[in-house]
Order: C-alpha cells, then structure tokens, then sequence
C-alpha cells in the first residue's frame, strides 16, 4: 500500500488556502491516491464510495455491502463508514452535523442527481464550491512510492514485449501477437494490460487506436504496438514500432524521423516547460520532413493510476511540467491506406531533465 499520508498533509493545506474546510473527493483515480484503495466504480450511478476529508479526520463513505472490503483496503487513519441509502441525501445529512462552513465537491464524477441529493441533505449549512482538478494537480506529481510502482510495472512491460515479439513470423495475426503480449504481462506478474493493447500492421497501423484483428502480418511491413502492464492500480504505457524481415525503404525513412522526434523530446523536456512547448519539440522536426499534416495527435500524456492524466503535452497545452510528473513521448506518423510508424517511451520530470524509464528495445533506424 502507498503511504497517502503525506498526500492528504498536501490536501488539507491547498484546501486551507482556499479557505475550504472539507473535501469530498469522488473521482476514483483520486479516491485511490488519497486513500490507497484503488477501485474503479460501475458507473457514474453506482460508485464505489466517496472520500471525505476534512482538517483532522478522513473518511470513505461506502455502502454496507462493500464496508468491509473498503475497511481492509483503506490507508490506516481512515474510517470505512456506512452511508445509508439513498447514499448521497445521507452522505448529506453524515456532513452537515459536522460544522463544515464551506464544502468543495469533486463532482466531475457525480451526477446531478447526487450532487443535489448531498446538497439536500446538508440544509443549506454548507457552503457549496467545486473543486475542479485540484486533486487532479495533487496526484499529477508522484512520489517515490508511486514512481517505484510505475517502474516496476514498466520492467513488466518491457520485458513483457521482448518475450513475446521475439521470432515473430510473417503470418502471426494481429490478435495472436495481441494475446501474447496480455499474456507474457500477466505471466510476469501484472494484473493485467492497462488498456486494450493494440497491435496494427501495414495498413491498419495508420490509426492510432486499432483494434487487434485476424489480419496477418506480412514481411517488411510497419506493426506498431502499444500496450502497458496494470501492477497495483498503475499503469505502464508502451509503444514500438517493428517488422519482420527487411524494412521498405519508406518504412526505414519514417521511421528514422519518428525515432529522432521522440529523442528530441526526451532531451528536450525540462521544468517549467509548457505542454505547448513539450509538444513542439516532437511536431517542428516531423513538419520540416514533410510530415506535419500525417502527425494527427499530441505528443504525450501523464501516466499513473489512469493511463491519461495530467499533464498534457499538445499543441496549446497550457499545463506545466515539474519535477515528479510522469508523460509519454509517442510522436508518430500516419499515412492512410500505407501505414504509421509511433514509438512511445515513458519519462520521470526532474530538476535535470527527463530520466527514461521505459528500455524495450528499439530498431535501430
């Protein structure tokens, strides 16, 4: 379990800037940064619980039916409370005798419906403000617990791509090779992939978010994957660009420019720096080869308990880079009715730089 104590000191102090006394915290990746337990909820009508912190308790709201397990998983200074049905009048009613002047409520997660049923039930005693992406901001800095997570689930990955891209066949379909890889991650001790891996050869590898089919894989064709290991609520993010047997000569030269773009990057980063600016370093090489229009998403993306997170890194990002943010790197190019070519790596921001966390190999160009 992660040490959220730390997590919740940065918590209660934003909040006393801000002049707010409790937070609720509803979204799950936040629920789980705060708390230690990671739980995705079934819905947005269905949740799992609600986080409620104020300046000297911590608390998960939860049904009957999920107390105990909520009990076990929780950090140790938080209290798994019941709470009641219909949970968000009650959850109301639970706040509003605790003499809460002015409330902030995550309620990206929450539907109307809930959002006013809490506000019912505190009477109007309570001071009702948003709290938009404040613990978002919180959560986008890891710290070394998480990195260490993070980086194992990494190493999984890694090794997780070697083990099951090694001897590929012309003739592997899409959806074996896909199979593969989920498989190598678990056997090496992941709950699972993060996301849907993709595996896209020749033609479907011009988009970006295939779906692995029984399309095989032929000879000298681009076969770009993108896959990551889930370990203990985090997540591993991964992208190669391979082929089996001798490269096109046009493969050989996208490929030369992709993999000078993501290197760019990874030099380039450095704190303070604009997610605009992160992704410019990625976008003006592949415009002055004459491939700017064919790079068609940004360049990276936080990386934690959800696979996209802050901070963004894309034409007109405005989020900053600091130190203990982890982003992606995946420049690519796309060319319908040919192909793409993406290579992805994960970075840790520190006052020196960008560190590379992830080491599966690379094709040299």
């Amino acid at each position: 379990m992660t040490e959220v104590g730390p997590r919740l000191a940065r918590l209660r102090e934003t909040l006393a800037e801000q002049g707010i006394d409790a937070a609720v915290v509803s979204h799950p990746a936040n629920r789980g940064y705060l708390s230690g337990f990671i739980v995705d909820d079934h819905g947005p009508d269905e949740p799992e619980g609600m986080l409620v912190v104020d300046r000297d308790r911590a608390r998960f709201f939860t049904s009957i039916v999920n107390l105990p397990w909520a009990a076990a998983a929780v950090a140790a200074g938080i209290e798994a409370v019941d709470w009641g049905r219909p949970w968000p009048l009650e959850l109301g009613k639970a706040l509003k005798g605790d003499g809460i002047a002015k409330l902030g409520i995550e309620d990206e997660a929450l539907t109307v419906a809930a959002l006013t049923g809490i506000e019912e039930g505190l009477e109007g005693r309570t001071e009702v403000v948003r709290l938009g992406r404040l613990v978002d901001e919180l959560r986008s800095r890891k710290d070394a617990s998480e990195l260490a997570i993070i980086a194992e689930a990494i190493r999984i990955t890694d090794e997780a791509f070697v083990a099951a891209t090694t001897d590929l066949a012309a003739g592997t379909t899409e959806k074996q090779l896909a199979a593969r890889l989920d498989q190598a991650m678990r056997d090496l001790g992941a709950e699972g992939p993060g996301f849907g891996t993709i595996v896209a050869a020749g033609p479907h590898a011009a988009r970006p978010h295939h779906d692995p089919t029984d399309r095989q894989i032929e000879e000298s064709e681009p076969v770009v994957i993108d896959m990551g290991a889930r370990l203990r609520g985090y997540n591993a993010d991964l992208t190669r660009t391979i082929w089996v047997g001798e490269p096109t000569e046009r493969l050989r030269t996208l490929y030369t420019i992709v993999f000078g773009a993501n290197a760019a990057v990874a030099s380039g980063l450095v704190v303070g720096m604009s997610g605009n600016d992160a992704d410019a370093l990625a976008r003006e090489p592949i415009a002055a080869a004459g491939y700017g229009d064919e790079f068609t998403h940004g360049t990276g993306h936080g990386l934690g308990i959800k696979v996209h997170e802050a901070p963004s890194l894309r034409k007109e990002g405005t989020d900053e880079l600091l130190t203990g943010h982890v982003v992606t790197i995946e420049p690519g190019i796309y060319l319908p009715d040919w192909g793409g070519v993406r290579i992805e790596d994960v970075v840790v921001i520190e006052e020196t730089g960008a560190r590379i966390l992830t080491g599966a190999p690379k094709l040299a160009p």
